[in-house]
């Protein structure tokens, strides 16, 4: 895979053997984001973090020690404070529990910037994540407890719909159930809002087969590999680049207007009409990955809310993650629009190819 500027300042994409067509062709719709006015509604989840890191290898069956921080969290929350953080006004929609872990994180949240107002208190306990990573901060187990996001219906909160009203985009994260993201997606088609779907994981992301309408097509639809057989119902662990490609490009049919596939240290691929276009991971000393693929999309949505092209957009959203998780918990509390500029020649990642 190469990619070149042409001498017009457009780019030109080589997937394996085949010239793709010029990236002017992607969709740009839309790249000025801040042109709408209003701010970014994400609408997803809100968790406490319980990230646990042994001292050495794990081993099976017995104690390990382990360092083990509690953060705030939650794909949605991350998401909002990430893009706050960026300099997106940024509005959240979610729900917590009647307990000290909501009265926190509503706090917490509120204090970096993000507009809370819309997030509900229901009794029950707040969405708690487990993550138990490797000796080098990589996952090896995540377990969420997520039941009052989960169970949210639109009956439950009708006024999120009227939240949309005025807004520049909509995220949704696939911790809501599959009703509150076709309500949501809906709402945000009704008022000619653009919409972001993240589908989290791959067992949340099979049911969204049903959310995917070509008759309410979504903007941007952000999978990984694992999502992305999830999504279609394809077996690619042992796929190669033009399979995987090609499962990416029947979610366009289905309904995403430009798909972004994730994948960690590879990169990513967008794709849309006018081909795919790769861009490389930075390069990053590991201390955590929770919360990288929330930086990357955080990253590229405040970059096009500037006004940046896709490729500018990309490789910014990769810096994001590659600052993320090179600190401890989900959002780098420092991560700003001065640290980008500052870290904006770090050398890319010479990741592996897809298969």
């Amino acid at each position: 895979m190469i990619s070149r500027a042409s001498d017009s300042g457009s780019m030109l994409v080589l997937c394996g053997a085949k010239l793709c067509r010029t990236m002017s062709q992607l969709p740009q719709w839309p790249l000025a984001l801040p042109a709408r006015g209003g701010p970014v509604v994400v609408a997803g989840g809100l968790n406490t973090d319980i990230l646990s890191r042994p001292h050495s290898a794990l081993h099976a069956g017995t104690s390990n020690p382990a360092h083990t921080t509690f953060a705030p969290g939650g794909v949605g929350r991350n998401l909002a404070q990430t893009l706050a953080q960026l300099g997106v006004p940024t509005r959240l929609l979610g729900v917590v529990g009647d307990d000290a872990f909501g009265e926190s994180l509503l706090g917490l949240t509120a204090r970096a910037g993000v507009e809370v107002s819309g997030v509900v208190r229901r009794p029950g306990p707040s969405g708690s994540y487990l993550a138990v990573l490797s000796e080098r901060g990589e996952l090896v187990y995540g377990l969420s407890s997520m039941a009052l996001t989960s169970d949210l219906r639109p009956a439950d909160v009708p006024q999120w719909a009227g939240e949309l009203s005025g807004a520049g985009l909509l995220i949704v994260d696939a911790n809501l159930s599959p009703p509150m993201v076709a309500f949501l997606l809906e709402a945000a088609w009704e008022r000619g809002v653009p919409a972001v779907l993240e589908p989290v994981s791959a067992p949340k992301a099979g049911p969204l087969s049903t959310v995917l309408s070509a008759a309410r097509p979504l903007w941007l639809l952000t999978p990984d590999r694992a999502e992305l057989a999830a999504l279609t119902g394809q077996d690619l662990e042992q796929a190669g680049d033009a399979e995987v490609l090609s499962a990416a490009r029947r979610l366009r049919v289905r309904g995403a207007q430009v798909v972004l596939l994730t994948l960690g240290r590879r990169g990513s691929w967008l794709v849309g009409e006018g081909g795919a276009l790769p861009t490389p991971a930075r390069q990053a000393q590991v201390r955590d990955v929770t919360g990288a693929g929330d930086a990357l999309l955080a990253g590229l949505i405040a970059a096009l809310w500037r006004g940046a092209d896709w490729p500018e957009a990309l490789a910014e959203a990769h810096l994001c993650a590659a600052l993320t998780i090179e600190a401890p918990g989900a959002v780098r509390a420092d991560l700003s629009p001065q640290l980008l500029t500052a870290e904006r020649h770090r050398p890319a990642l010479h990741g592996e190819p897809l298969t």
